[in-house]
């Protein structure tokens, strides 16, 4: 608790800018329902319990509050089957960052709105929008739902559908986003750091072409062109996310994701371009909405926010695989630090 409020008291003389991530929906993980279940079932927070009760009427159609109780959390085979539906998936990571990032004011000091940026990996760009009222709660959560109820249509064709992450050495980073993506035509769905992307579609596409980039890799070791032997870790998911399969669901989404505050409190840094919006909050939903099946490039999104300040900056996360992303690439650089916040605070619970 200490390192964190003297990280959020020192943080604006120390570090010229501050900036708040919200993980997507391959973040979620049991760490990211810690804090809440401390706040539910042992501090009896009557604010979060209602915030729960109240989402839980926004979408009626999953068992949403189960997740942030320890006495009703799902267990073994339940939860694996549950968490490999995104329509269910989706909503539970906005309602979690949402609510961890309302404790994080509550209970210890530090406001999201003070953020210079707000950065969503995929999904958490409609979070970015919903912490600043920019979409209103309902309608995010309802729109998360839909969003992900819409996705699994999309894919529900009879094929197999998959998305798998490719890791290796940075060095080697451009070059395999080029092999991949012109030379093989992989999908790259997500551009996650220098030492990782992820590619989506159909499993048996994706088995035959990460095949061949088996022979290119071996042929470009061998060489000494490249130095990386690529890993690659298959996801588990029915879903191939940012695929241009999705195109079909933009219209749906635009008809569902409305605007309600139009002008934006804190800027947001966009996946679909790196860019940031400082104002505009229809032009952000607009293009979380293009990027359903485009690329996220949430490397370039982090390159724009350190170039931006002069001086050090922080990326502070509230999910174990953004704070992951984030902490490969300020460890590549001296001028940014990433922190997981509940990390620092459970240590201290």
């Amino acid at each position: 608790m200490l390192l964190l409020r003297r990280f959020i008291h020192t943080s604006r003389p120390l570090l010229n800018t501050i900036t708040s991530v919200c993980p997507g929906q391959g973040n979620i993980s049991e760490s990211s329902f810690r804090l809440i279940q401390y706040e539910v079932d042992t501090a009896h927070n009557a604010r979060i319990i209602e915030l729960l009760k109240h989402a839980q009427s926004i979408v009626p159609e999953i068992p949403i509050s189960e997740y942030f109780s320890s006495k009703t959390y799902p267990a073994g085979d339940e939860i694996k089957m549950q968490l490999r539906r995104t329509s269910i998936v989706q909503p539970l990571v906005l309602l979690s960052t949402y609510l961890n990032y309302e404790i994080i004011k509550a209970k210890h000091g530090w406001d999201v709105l003070r953020s210079d940026y707000l950065l969503g990996h995929s999904l958490g760009e409609l979070s970015a929008l919903v912490l600043q009222d920019g979409v209103s709660l309902e309608c995010g959560l309802r729109g998360a739902y839909l969003r992900g109820k819409l996705m699994e249509n999309a894919f529900d064709d009879g094929k197999k559908w998959s998305m798998v992450a490719l890791l290796f050495r940075s060095r080697d980073f451009e070059s395999i986003c080029k092999v991949c993506g012109h030379d093989i035509g992989l999908n790259i769905a997500n551009i996650n750091g220098y030492e990782q992307i992820v590619v989506s579609g159909e499993r048996e596409e994706l088995v035959e072409k990460l095949a061949t980039l088996d022979k290119i890799q071996k042929e470009l070791v061998s060489l000494k062109q490249w130095k990386s032997r690529i890993r690659k870790v298959w996801l588990q998911t029915d879903i191939a996310a940012h695929h241009p399969k999705l195109d079909c669901i933009k219209e749906e989404l635009r008809e569902i994701i409305k605007v309600n505050d139009p002008e934006l409190k804190v800027p947001i840094v966009c996946n679909l371009n790196g860019l940031v919006v400082e104002k505009n909050t229809e032009r952000v939903i607009d293009n979380f909405i293009e990027v359903t099946s485009k690329p996220v490039q949430f490397t370039k999104c982090m390159e724009t926010i350190a170039g931006a300040s002069k001086g050090k900056h922080s990326l502070l996360n509230v999910s174990d695989v953004t704070y992951g992303l984030t902490n490969k690439f300020s460890e590549s650089r001296d001028d940014c630090v990433s922190y997981n916040l509940l990390n620092e605070i459970e240590t201290a619970l």
